[in-house]
């Protein structure tokens, strides 16, 4: 079940507070979004159900990243892990590290909200 939420992202529409709703652009594939004043997008590069959700860059983003979506079954529902690898040179980390750090923590607890929805 979760593999199959996560292989749609157009499958969240329904499921973004209000207020983000207007913010945020869902395809099959893609997820456009503005966050902390810079637009930030990820499209699927990689499925191998029912483990394993490999996204990269999208959209008017400045520097390369793979965001791996890591989907572990567990007795009771499963363990999610993203790993985010990201290139960026040394002014781009000191100028952008800290908005990806809120755009990833952003981007997990609002996962985690619409799996619980």
């Amino acid at each position: 079940m979760v593999y199959d939420l996560f292989s749609d992202f157009s499958r969240f529409t329904d499921r973004l507070p209000e207020d983000k709703k207007d913010k945020v652009i869902l395809t099959k594939d893609t997820i456009l979004a503005q966050a902390q004043g810079m637009q930030m997008g990820v499209k699927v590069s990689k499925r191998e159900e029912p483990s394993l959700i490999v996204m990269e860059q999208y959209g008017n983003v400045p520097f390369a990243f793979n965001l791996n979506l890591h989907i572990r079954p567990r007795e009771e529902g499963c363990e999610l892990q993203l790993v985010l690898d990201a290139e960026l040179n040394m002014m781009l980390k000191m100028m952008l590290g800290g908005k990806i750090k809120d755009f990833v923590n952003q981007f997990t607890t609002q996962l985690a909200e619409g799996l619980n929805r």
